[in-house]
């Protein structure tokens, strides 16, 4: 993997350490020293490593990392079981 992989992969990471939560516009915007294309292949190239999830929100995508993906999760899981009992 080339140099400007990792550094697009850490800038991804990065950004959602500070952020916790980005739509990819916003990471395109914030990080205008990387092309769209660099930036897409890094969210696929993390998302295969589970370490971020995407969830589709209208006409874009919204990420997240993946600890606080099993965190959010749960969450809601167990505000489906509260509203059922």
């Amino acid at each position: 993997m080339g140099t400007r992989n990792v550094d697009a992969d850490e800038a991804v990471l990065n950004m959602l350490q500070r952020y916790e939560v980005l739509m990819m516009e916003d990471l395109i915007i914030g990080r205008p020293d990387f092309s769209w294309a660099q930036l897409f292949l890094a969210i696929d190239r993390l998302s295969r490593k589970n370490l971020i999830a995407l969830h589709r929100a209208g006409l874009s995508y919204q990420i997240r990392p993946m600890n606080q993906e099993r965190a959010f999760g749960q969450e809601q899981h167990h505000e489906e079981l509260v509203a059922h009992h």
